[in-house]
């Protein structure tokens, strides 16, 4: 299951090539089509969607700017 990975990034790393390059993040498969979104631009918060990820803790000791995961879960009509 796909993932979404909420990340606080200071005012020069918001975008999509710097995130990539995080040194927690760098190994993983983030999702190009999805980006990088904003999800409260005043606070800095940003989430990029990637597959399921194991060792959290140890990507956020090699990148403090990741806060959490959750599932990305699809939503549609019934």
């Amino acid at each position: 299951m796909a993932v979404m990975i909420k990340l606080k990034l200071p005012q020069g790393l918001a975008s999509f090539p710097t995130v990539q390059s995080l040194p927690g993040l760098a190994d993983l498969n983030l999702d190009p089509s999805f980006g990088l979104i904003a999800i409260a631009p005043k606070d800095d918060l940003y989430v990029v969607r990637a597959e399921a990820v194991n060792n959290l803790r140890q990507r956020q000791a090699l990148s403090p700017e990741i806060i959490e995961q959750y599932g990305d879960m699809k939503i549609s009509e019934i």
